[in-house]
C-alpha cells in the first residue's frame, strides 16, 4: 500500500468554509505556529498559508477527527504548478534543529528588526522557517491538547505566498490573538487567492450523505461562473462523505 496519495487534501471544520472554497478558491490567512528547536525553548510566529495533507483516504480517519469533516482533494500536478511544497519536519534538539535556530537568530539579531523591510537573505531564511514543523510535539485543537502528537504522520504540504505578494511574511503571534486582531490582519490579504480549476479536484468531502444535494446545488449555481455542466456532472461522482470514510475505508 502506498504511503502517500496522488492528491493532497485540505480539511476544514465547517460546511460554510468548504462552500466558500468551492465558490471562491482558497483565501490566504495567517496561521500561528510554534516550533521547538530545543526541548524547552520555542519560536512562535504567524505566517500566511494554506495547509494540506498527503494521506491516502484509507488512512485519513484520525485526521478528520482532528481537523474537520469537510475537505477538498486536489491533484499533485496542481500542487506542483502552484509551487506548494512538503514541510520539513525536524526533531527538537537535533543538529539540524540547532542549525536552523542559529540561522533564525542571525536573521532576528538586529535590534527592533522591521520585518516588512528585511534584506533578501533574511527573506530567504524566513521563508525556509515557514516550511519547518516539529516531527513531534503537543497539538492543541479545540481547547484540547494531544501530548507528543506526531506531526510527521500528516505529511503536510504548504502554500505560502511570496514576499512580493504578502508583506510581512511573518508576524509576532502576540499581535494575532484576538478575533479583532485576526480580522484586521487578514483583511490585508483579502485579494489573495490560491486558485484551482474544476479539473484539479479529485474529491469533495462532506460530513454526511444528507448534504450531497446541497453541494450539488452549489456547483450548479456556480455553473456560469466557474463550473460547466460537464464539470458538475463529473464532480457529483467525486463527492464522498466522512461517514463513508470512517465506516467503509
Amino acid at each position: 500500500m502506498a504511503l502517500s496519495s496522488n492528491s493532497i487534501i485540505h480539511f476544514t471544520s465547517t460546511v460554510d468554509a468548504l462552500k466558500g472554497i468551492l465558490q471562491d478558491n482558497f483565501k490566504i490567512k495567517y496561521c500561528a505556529e510554534t516550533i521547538f528547536f530545543e526541548l524547552e525553548k520555542e519560536i512562535k510566529y504567524a505566517a500566511p498559508m494554506v495547509s494540506f495533507c498527503d494521506i491516502p483516504l484509507s488512512q485519513i480517519k484520525d485526521h478528520i477527527g482532528k481537523y474537520g469533516a469537510y475537505g477538498i482533494g486536489l491533484t499533485k500536478e496542481w500542487a506542483q504548478r502552484q509551487r506548494l511544497n512538503p514541510v520539513m519536519y525536524v526533531q527538537a534538539g537535533s543538529f539540524l534543529a540547532k542549525s536552523i535556530q542559529e540561522s533564525y537568530r542571525n536573521i532576528a539579531k538586529v535590534k527592533n528588526v522591521e520585518w516588512d523591510k528585511i534584506s533578501s537573505d533574511q527573506r530567504n531564511w524566513l521563508n525556509i522557517l515557514r516550511y519547518v514543523k516539529n516531527y513531534e510535539a503537543d497539538l492543541s485543537r479545540g481547547g484540547e491538547v494531544v501530548k507528543n502528537y506526531r506531526f510527521s504522520d500528516e505529511r503536510e504540504w504548504r502554500y505560502t505566498p511570496s514576499y512580493e505578494e504578502c508583506n510581512p511574511m511573518a508576524i509576532n503571534p502576540v499581535a494575532y490573538q484576538t478575533e479583532e486582531q485576526k480580522k484586521r490582519i487578514n483583511k490585508k490579504l483579502s485579494n489573495l487567492r490560491l486558485e484551482f480549476e474544476p479539473n484539479d479536484i479529485k474529491y469533495i468531502i462532506i460530513e454526511r450523505e444528507s448534504e450531497i444535494s446541497e453541494f450539488v446545488d452549489i456547483l450548479k449555481k456556480s455553473k456560469g461562473n466557474k463550473y460547466s455542466y460537464n464539470d458538475v456532472e463529473r464532480l457529483m461522482t467525486r463527492i464522498i462523505t466522512s461517514e463513508q470514510i470512517k465506516t467503509d475505508l
